[in-house]
């Protein structure tokens, strides 16, 4: 039986935010050919928590700006752009009226994570399991682990669904159920066809 469903937030709740994303919005605001910047050391730490905002900023202009500097205030606007996926978000807001636990489990800055909580984003969703706040950032397996511990249930009775196979499989490999997310109507569909063989239940 499910007892916990997982969503991501960027690419499963949102149809923004997929794989690429920050570094699209960077290369965007320098100026430059998203294939000219690799950001991806950068991004890594600031997810976990491991750098200030300012040290990312600083890093990105000393590697990247020329003509013109990312700041933070132009960072947000851009990446604080939300489109919510209405049938995914429709599908989440069902599953607590069937005893299941719903919830997130996303890579996310606190830069982003704060104005999301404040604009309302995580609401109904409980826990929220943010990479900035715990440390660890999928597909970290510590991450997997300490969502278990938290949520204190087997891993077989969780379902988890990213827009990132490398996300999934460490949720797999430890025996969760897991989608993967490519567009919305395949994500309802898969959840359901899901929940309808663990638990019986037609949504």
């Amino acid at each position: 039986m499910i007892k916990a469903v997982l969503f991501d937030f960027g690419g499963v709740l949102t149809e923004t935010g997929k794989r690429g994303y920050i570094t699209g919005v960077v290369a965007e605001i320098l100026g430059l050919p998203p294939e000219t910047v690799d950001i991806a050391d950068l991004h890594a730490d600031l997810r976990r928590g491991n750098i200030q905002e300012a040290d990312f900023f600083a890093a990105i202009n000393q590697r990247y700006a020329k003509n013109k500097q990312l700041t933070k205030d132009e960072f947000v606007a851009k990446t604080e752009l939300v489109n919510l996926s209405p049938q995914v978000m429709d599908l989440a807001r069902q599953l607590p009226r069937h005893g299941i636990v719903t919830g997130i489990l996303s890579n996310v800055f606190s830069v982003n994570a704060e104005r999301l909580r404040a604009r309302g984003y995580y609401d109904g969703f409980d826990p929220v399991f943010l990479s900035c706040e715990i440390g660890y950032a999928k597909p970290d397996p510590g991450i997997y682990k300490y969502v278990l511990e938290k949520l204190n249930v087997r891993p077989q009775e969780i379902l988890f669904i990213d827009d990132q196979e490398k996300c999934t499989e460490p949720a797999r490999a430890l025996g969760m159920h897991v989608v993967l997310a490519m567009s919305p109507d395949q994500i309802v569909a898969d959840v359901k066809a899901i929940l309808k063989i663990e638990n019986d239940i037609d949504l």
